[in-house]
């Protein structure tokens, strides 16, 4: 069977961080990249995506709404407008509630701009060969590199690849909700290789730190310990992996799109 998905694009985070020094737009979703705003460079690959029916996306309404309001009334019509919660994983949930149980949800961040249709459907295509609940993206450190030359990225040593976690991943809604304590804690060290690792245990950080880790421990781990079939999809998708979180990624992506 073929898998299509609703978009749920993450857009809440304030313009509090690295990137207030690049902009003083108020949400980072609204900081403008040669003219539009990387929500509108999301939405543009999110619109080309040919497995990617509704789309949802959480943040501050007003402010968003504007963005909206420029687009097609045909690209409206496939919109929903939720209004953020706080937490990242209330947004989140927020997101999932408008996902019927019997679709897949495609979570994105708001600030991946180089983001294409053909990485999504690429992603999606990987998804179905490889049957589960969850399925989280990987890029590899050669693959992002590729594309973009020098770009800092967060990396973890597997045995089968320096990977670098991507800014999709696709769940099943259900099991957000059953799982909504892990997730936040989850959420909260995701740029924490180590603290991740600590919750799996310490055979794990021995394994890693040996360089014997594989992505196929970490979703047996998740099957046994959370009874939830998981897959980490490592994909050739750059565009998923490189998000505009400080002033060098500011100015790569100014360079670029």
């Amino acid at each position: 069977m073929t898998i299509r998905a609703d978009a749920v694009i993450m857009a809440g985070a304030d313009n509090s961080g690295r990137l207030a020094r690049v902009s003083d737009a108020s949400y980072e979703a609204l900081i403008e990249i040669n003219g539009k705003t990387m929500l509108e460079w999301v939405l543009g690959g999110v619109f080309q995506a040919e497995r990617v029916d509704r789309i949802i996306v959480v943040g501050p309404v007003d402010p968003l709404g504007n963005v909206i309001g420029r687009l097609s009334e045909a690209q409206r019509g496939r919109m929903v407008l939720v209004e953020q919660r706080g937490s990242m994983i209330d947004n989140l949930m927020a997101g999932i509630e408008q996902v019927p149980d019997s679709r897949k949800a495609l979570v994105l961040s708001s600030d991946i701009p180089f983001v294409t249709g053909e990485a999504l459907d690429g992603f999606i295509e990987l998804c179905e060969e490889m049957p589960a609940q969850v399925h989280y993206s990987l890029i590899t450190k050669s693959a992002n590199e590729a594309r973009f030359p020098g770009v800092q990225r967060t990396y973890i040593n597997m045995a089968d690849a320096v990977v670098t976690g991507g800014n999709a991943f696709m769940v099943e809604p259900d099991v957000v909700r059953r799982n909504y304590e892990l997730i936040k804690q989850a959420m909260s060290m995701r740029k924490k290789p180590f603290a991740l690792l600590s919750m799996l245990g310490l055979s794990f950080i021995v394994k890693y730190l040996i360089g014997r880790l594989t992505i196929a421990d970490v979703e047996n781990k998740a099957k046994a310990w959370l009874d939830i079939v998981g897959r980490g999809v490592i994909v050739p998708y750059a565009e998923i992996g490189v998000d505009v979180d400080k002033p060098s990624d500011y100015e790569l992506a100014c360079r670029v799109l």
